[in-house]
């Protein structure tokens, strides 16, 4: 009987067996995955605050840019400067589905039993723990032996723009919803009237570039200032953007109704439609109390 020997395979000026060579490749490959592992896992924590801070920033940025401040004027300030501003000129307001104003002391309490640390839940600011509290609205509803409907405060944010201390200059709300791909955030700021549109943001956004990508334009976003939400008879009809020109298909009061729309960002724009009133809707209980109290001359 004839015995047949597999030809060594050299490596090294070594001689290597096939099974032994594989085994190697096998141990290499794997020690190489769960190093680049770790590289990842080490990364990722030690860029989570970095990346918390810089949606922080985005945020803030954008509502200070809803109510007037250029781009330019807060690229030029530190992050540490852009959020002083912010404590500086604006108020937090935290309102439940009645419009009643509420601490965020509830949404702490009920996080904690989610074993989310309290440290944590301080350094959050009132938009990320509301955001965070909604995340678990059905978790926390199960707890609590509570449909969601009912367990759920409706709780939103209202950021009151007074910069002289004295007196509210704008309010400004969280808008957010479909585009054409993804989900389109910004902000909208109203003037005291809470009528008149005083600037809109969008960010955070995956539309096309060159096309619906161009919602951030200035030439685009500029086109807000100044519209109406309400039409003559007090009904909240939003802005919307228009197919081409607005001015070639509305006329007279509608125009305070309408922006130019985007040649190619049909579809992006009919999401912007949908959502910013969608939005409006949402707080519109509460700017009609508003606007009662100062037809009475109520303190808001």
């Amino acid at each position: 009987m004839t015995t047949t020997w597999s030809k060594p395979t050299l490596k090294g000026g070594y001689a290597v067996s096939k099974s032994k060579g594989t085994r190697y490749t096998f141990i290499f490959a794997t020690f190489v995955c769960v190093v680049c592992s770790l590289v990842l896992a080490v990364s990722a924590t030690v860029l989570q605050p970095l990346q918390r801070a810089n949606i922080k920033l985005d945020v803030v940025q954008n509502i200070l840019i809803s109510v007037g401040h250029e781009k330019e004027e807060l690229t030029t300030m530190t992050p540490d400067q852009v959020f002083e501003l912010f404590a500086k000129e604006f108020e937090t307001i935290l309102i439940d589905k009645d419009n009643v104003r509420q601490t965020r002391d509830f949404m702490e309490t009920e996080l904690k039993k989610l074993k989310y640390e309290d440290n944590d839940l301080k350094t959050m600011t009132e938009g990320e723990l509301v955001a965070t509290f909604k995340a678990k609205l059905g978790l926390l509803a199960n707890k609590a032996g509570k449909s969601k409907a009912d367990y759920d405060p409706g709780y939103k944010l209202v950021y009151a723009y007074n910069p002289d201390q004295t007196t509210t200059q704008a309010y400004v709300i969280p808008i957010e919803g479909y585009g054409l791909w993804d989900l389109i955030h910004g902000y909208l700021a109203l003037n005291p009237d809470l009528n008149t549109v005083r600037g809109i943001t969008f960010y955070q956004h995956k539309e096309t570039p060159g096309l619906g990508a161009l919602i951030t334009e200035d030439w685009f976003v500029k086109q807000y200032k100044g519209k109406k939400i309400l039409d003559p008879s007090g009904k909240l009809v939003s802005v919307e953007v228009s197919r081409g020109k607005a001015k070639d298909h509305h006329s007279g009061a509608e125009l305070d109704h309408y922006v130019d729309g985007i040649s190619g960002a049909t579809l992006t724009g009919k999401g912007l439609n949908q959502f910013i009133k969608a939005n409006l809707e949402i707080y519109e209980p509460y700017f009609v109390e508003l606007r009662t109290k100062q037809s009475q001359g109520t303190e808001l």
